[in-house]
């Protein structure tokens, strides 16, 4: 074991690491100012009742008063106390310290009502700063963190903050001011050790087990070489494609070919369809922008993969708000593996919006001409943005919808696929059909 070691085991044994005491130099702040200096912000996390926010970095002037944290545009504002934000650290918030893909140590916040924020604190020469320990220590203080709370901190262990108290086989470690001295034996450490090294033999053994199966030594190479060769191997495994067309993988929903779901279902709208319409009318159709306002993409993905594993899902519970049903239903859409208007009926639509006849009535006929299922699920869907169009309040006519729903409801072969052009003629394509929805389906 290597002593020097010790500073990554005992940080990753314990969960956190142990920062250095703040520098005994670092001018004193008067008590209505704690903290002050250049920062950047970046809002990773925003509360569920805030519809937008900045998530790029920003620069600002932060001062922590009390137990408040407010930020500035620059000194000037600061000095006439004109402020752009201020996050409260009253309640349920946690503070950390972690790195960023560069090292670089960052401060989070964390509050109970869902914002997370990152704060990266600059020193610039002639400017007032406090340095990022004095930062995390009195934000910790103003956000109330008990001793005894679990403080992930990344700032590295100094040799100053580990005493090895010599004889009794310990290395006794100091997190001032935040927790209370802590022991851990050499016996943890060891253990901790060889339960990595454990780990770290079996991806070697499954990895050395691949290689015999495909009788492939390696063994005489160089690093480099059997790298070449690890990743020729990799790329040599079936792709996704071959191993669906040979049944051993199977799409349940998401994924799946219109006309096989429908079929397996024993319907001709798919389940998924009419009831995520049903949920989104069931919520009202006057919100502003619907269709248009993302929702948030975890939550989405929660319940795709719910409803992938066919687990019972009521999506007129109260935990899906009207965004992200509208996102799971986009999503649904353009994760079939083609439109609800097939790849071959394309290059009729192109003829009908290019061409000098009459363009509805071509229309018209293309969709009377799908199959059943396709026909259906799409007429399903024109009835509901029928209806999402004719409330005023929402602000989303036949034009706008047809911006949003046209790439997902039909589109060219992807070999032949061509944005520029193809983008206009699927938005005019729709936008006519929600128009004359009685011509097209009578």
């Amino acid at each position: 074991m290597i002593p020097g070691s010790y500073t990554a085991v005992l940080a990753e044994l314990r969960g956190r690491n142990l920062r250095n005491s703040p520098n005994k130099n670092t001018p004193k702040k008067c008590p209505a100012v704690k903290c002050e200096g250049t920062v950047k912000r970046k809002i990773t996390k925003a509360p569920p009742e805030v519809k937008s926010v900045e998530k790029a970095w920003s620069n600002f002037y932060a001062v922590l008063k009390s137990n408040t944290i407010y930020f500035y545009k620059d000194v000037k504002h600061f000095k006439r106390n004109e402020f752009e934000s201020a996050c409260d650290l009253g309640g349920n918030v946690t503070v950390y310290l972690e790195p960023d893909k560069k090292g670089t140590k960052l401060l989070k916040i964390s509050k109970d009502n869902g914002l997370e924020m990152l704060i990266r604190v600059k020193t610039e020469a002639g400017v007032k700063a406090t340095s990022l320990e004095v930062w995390f220590e009195q934000l910790a203080e103003s956000a109330g963190m008990s001793q005894d709370q679990d403080i992930k901190n990344s700032l590295s262990l100094s040799d100053n903050s580990m005493e090895n108290s010599n004889g009794h086989g310990t290395e006794k470690v100091c997190h001032k001011s935040i927790i209370d001295c802590k022991e851990i034996t050499k016996k943890d450490i060891n253990e901790f050790l060889n339960q990595k090294m454990q780990r770290s033999s079996a991806n070697k053994t499954s990895i050395q087990k691949i290689l015999e199966e495909q009788g492939i030594d390696i063994s005489h190479l160089d690093k480099s070489k059997k790298k070449e060769v690890l990743n020729k191997l990799l790329s040599s495994r079936p792709s996704f494609g071959d191993l669906q067309k040979k049944g051993l993988i199977k799409y349940t929903v998401f994924g799946c070919p219109l006309a096989t779901l429908c079929s397996r279902q024993k319907v001709l709208v798919p389940h998924v369809v009419t009831q995520c319409i049903e949920a989104i009318e069931h919520r009202g159709l006057k919100s502003s922008g619907i269709y248009r306002i993302s929702g948030n993409n975890a939550s989405i993905q929660k319940l795709r993969f719910k409803v992938d594993k066919e687990e019972p899902v009521n999506l007129k519970d109260a935990e899906y708000d009207i965004n992200m049903l509208t996102g799971f239903f986009k999503m649904f859409l353009r994760e079939l593996p083609e439109p609800v208007i097939p790849f071959e009926q394309y290059a009729q639509i192109e003829s009908a919006i290019r061409g000098s006849g009459d363009s509805l009535n071509a229309l018209k006929q293309i969709v009377q001409d799908l199959p059943e299922p396709n026909k259906s699920t799409f007429k399903y869907i024109i009835l509901h943005l029928v209806r999402v169009a004719n409330e005023e309040e929402n602000q989303m006519d036949e034009h706008n919808l047809s911006i949003i729903f046209g790439p997902s409801l039909l589109g060219n072969l992807p070999e032949r696929a061509n944005l520029l052009v193809d983008l206009p003629i699927q938005n005019a394509a729709v936008e006519k059909i929600i128009t004359n929805y009685r011509l097209v389906f009578k």
